[in-house]
C-alpha cells in the first residue's frame, strides 16, 4: 500500500513537473529562438512539420465558436436579468475612447521618435529598390477564399460595413466561421432569452452551461501541445518570409516591438492591481494565452482562453467576463491602429514626405475609427486598407506594400499581442473580482457579531 502511494505521489510530481515546465515563459522563450534556427539553417524540416501545427491550429479554432455561442447567449441573459448590467455599457464605451487615443499617440511618438522610414544609407535604398522589383507586379486587389469578388463600383462606406454585419443565414455564418455575424446573432438571441420567464430559461441555460464547462476542458486538453505547435509555426514562417525583409522593415518593426511591449507591460500590471496577484505571478497565468495569440495570430480565437485567464485563473466574475471579452475583442482594435499610424508614418519617411500637425491628426483620427472596421478580417486584408489612409495624404502605397506583405507574419503577431492584452486588461479593469463581492459580507459580520453578543443567552 506505501510502495503504491510513493508511486502515485511520484507520477504526481512528475506530471506536475511537466506542466510546469510546458507553461514557463523561459520555455516559450527557448521554443521561439529554436524555431527561429530551424526556419533559417533547415527549412525542409521546418515545411515538413508545418502541416502538424496546421492541423492543430484547426483544433484550437474548432472550440471557439461553440464556446462564443455558449457563453455570449448565456451572459446576455443573465446580465438582462440583472437589473445592474446597464453601468458597464458606458465604461465600454470609454474604454474605447482611451485605447483608441493612447494606442495613436504611442504609435505615432515612437514613429516619429525613431524615424523606420529614414534610410540615409544608399546601399540599403538600392537592396530595397531590388527587392520591391523582384516581387514581380504588385497590387492590392486582394481576393479571399470562398469569398465572391466585391464589385469595384460598389460604395463602401461605414453604413455598408454595418450592415454586412448583419447575417441572413445564422447556420450558413457558423458553417463559413464568420465570427461577427455570429457574435451579432448571440447577442440579439441572448436579449430574447432574456426576456423569457426564468422557469422555461433555465432548461436552456444548463445546456448553455454544459456546453461552455465542455469547450474549457477541451481547451484545458490542448494546452500541452500548445509549445510545440509554437516552435513549429514559427520555423515555417520563418523559412517563408526570409532573413531580408526584416532587414529592410526592421525600423517599422521596432516601433510595432515597442508599442506591443508597452501595452503588455501596461496591461499585466492593470490586471495585477485588480487581481490582488503579484506582477510576476500575473505574467505567468498570462503564459497559455500569450502562446495561443502566437500561434493563432488571432484575437477571436484567444477569447476563450481570455475568459479562462480571467475566470478560472485570476477569479473574476464569470458572468460580465464572458459578456465583455467578446464585445472588447470585436471594439478595442490597439493592434490594427497601431499598424495604421505606424505604416502611414513609414510610408511617409520612406518617400520623404513632411507631416504637418493636421496631417498627424488626419492620421491619427482615421486610423482610430478605420480600426473599427477591421473586426473578423484576414492580416492582409487589414494591411491593404491602409491604402484609405495613403489616399487621403496623396502617398504611393503600391510599392510599400510589398515591404508589409513580407513581414506580415511578424506585424500580425505583434497585432494580435496588442490588441489582446488590451481587451484582457480592459475587461479586467471593468469586471468585478471575486474578493470585491466578498467584502460587502466581511464587513458585515462584524455587526452581527455585535448583535450575537448583545442579545441574551
Amino acid at each position: 500500500m506505501a510502495a503504491s502511494q510513493t508511486a502515485a505521489g511520484r507520477d504526481f510530481n512528475l506530471l506536475a513537473l511537466v506542466k510546469r515546465v510546458l507553461r514557463s515563459p523561459f520555455t516559450t522563450l527557448a521554443l521561439i529562438g529554436a524555431g527561429v534556427l530551424c526556419g533559417m539553417y533547415a527549412p525542409a524540416v521546418a515545411h515538413a512539420l508545418s502541416p502538424i501545427a496546421h492541423a492543430y491550429l484547426n483544433l484550437l479554432k474548432m472550440v471557439v465558436l461553440p464556446f462564443l455561442i455558449s457563453a455570449v447567449i448565456f451572459s446576455i441573459t443573465s446580465m438582462v436579468q440583472d437589473p445592474n448590467s446597464v453601468r458597464y455599457l458606458p465604461r465600454i464605451a470609454l474604454a474605447v475612447l482611451v485605447v483608441s487615443v493612447l494606442g495613436v499617440a504611442l504609435s505615432g511618438t515612437l514613429s516619429l521618435i525613431l524615424q523606420p522610414g529614414e534610410i540615409s544609407d544608399p546601399q540599403s535604398r538600392i537592396e530595397l529598390g531590388k527587392f520591391i522589383n523582384s516581387q514581380g507586379a504588385v497590387s492590392t486587389d486582394l481576393q479571399l477564399p470562398l469569398t465572391p469578388p466585391v464589385d469595384a463600383g460598389e460604395a463602401t462606406g461605414p453604413l455598408t460595413i454595418f450592415l454586412n454585419l448583419v447575417p441572413s443565414n445564422v447556420f450558413g455564418s457558423l458553417a463559413n466561421g464568420d465570427a461577427i455575424q455570429v457574435l451579432l446573432f448571440c447577442l440579439l438571441f441572448g436579449l430574447a432569452v432574456g426576456q423569457v420567464p426564468l422557469q422555461s430559461s433555465l432548461s436552456f441555460a444548463r445546456v448553455l452551461d454544459t456546453v461552455y464547462r465542455s469547450c474549457i476542458i477541451l481547451t484545458n486538453w490542448f494546452i500541452w501541445a500548445l509549445p510545440f505547435a509554437t516552435f513549429i509555426l514559427i520555423a515555417d514562417q520563418t523559412a517563408t518570409m526570409g532573413p531580408e525583409p526584416l532587414k529592410l522593415m526592421g525600423g517599422f518593426l521596432l516601433v510595432m516591438g515597442l508599442s506591443a511591449l508597452t501595452v503588455m507591460v501596461v496591461s499585466f500590471g492593470l490586471v495585477a492591481m485588480r487581481s490582488g496577484h503579484s506582477y510576476w505571478a500575473t505574467i505567468k497565468a498570462f503564459q497559455p494565452l500569450l502562446m495561443v495569440v502566437i500561434t493563432t495570430r488571432s484575437t477571436v480565437a484567444s477569447i476563450p482562453w481570455i475568459i479562462n485567464l480571467l475566470v478560472e485563473r485570476l477569479k473574476f466574475d464569470q458572468v460580465v467576463v464572458e459578456l465583455l471579452a467578446p464585445l472588447q475583442a470585436a471594439l478595442l482594435r490597439t493592434g490594427a491602429i497601431f499598424l495604421y499610424v505606424g505604416g502611414v508614418i513609414f510610408i511617409a519617411q520612406l518617400y520623404g514626405r513632411t507631416l504637418s500637425i493636421a496631417d498627424l491628426t488626419l492620421i491619427g483620427v482615421s486610423s482610430a475609427l478605420l480600426a473599427l472596421t477591421t473586426t473578423g478580417m484576414a492580416g492582409l486584408v487589414i494591411l491593404s486598407q491602409m491604402s484609405i489612409l495613403c489616399g487621403y495624404l496623396k502617398l504611393p502605397f503600391e510599392a510599400a506594400f510589398v515591404l508589409f506583405v513580407a513581414v506580415d507574419a511578424v506585424s500580425d503577431t505583434f497585432m494580435t499581442i496588442s490588441s489582446v492584452s488590451t481587451v484582457t486588461a480592459a475587461t479586467a479593469a471593468i469586471a468585478p473580482h471575486s474578493r470585491e463581492a466578498a467584502q460587502p459580507e466581511a464587513d458585515e459580520l462584524p455587526d452581527e457579531a455585535q448583535t450575537a453578543q448583545e442579545s441574551p443567552a
